[in-house]
């Protein structure tokens, strides 16, 4: 399995999801090492613990369109045949992470 990048904040994680934008229509497939997996944070949503309740609901809400499978479709496109199995695993835990904040915040 690829190594994850560690970062040191969401607002890393998030900036690296920004550069990964151009790469989805590169004539270059995606690898899953390409993708930025917010793993390594403590939320994978971006929750502070100081957030209102608005603000984590839209944080939640933001993750959940973002992680959910099935908006993974033009992701997937790009990704290399032979990791496809492996990214859209990935995604599933990072989903599954997200309900597991939801139901810790709700």
């Amino acid at each position: 399995m690829p190594m994850d990048i560690h970062f040191a904040s969401f607002t890393d994680f998030d900036a690296a999801w920004t550069s990964l934008e151009p790469k989805i229509s590169g004539a270059k497939p995606l690898r899953c090492s390409d993708i930025p997996w917010p793993t390594s944070l403590k939320t994978v949503s971006g929750i502070e613990d100081s957030d209102s309740a608005a603000d984590k609901k839209r944080k939640l809400r933001a993750a959940l369109v973002r992680w959910h499978p099935d908006k993974w479709g033009r992701i997937m496109d790009a990704v290399q045949k032979d990791e496809q199995s492996l990214v859209m695993e990935r995604v599933k835990e990072v989903t599954q992470r997200v309900l597991d904040e939801k139901k810790h915040h709700a």
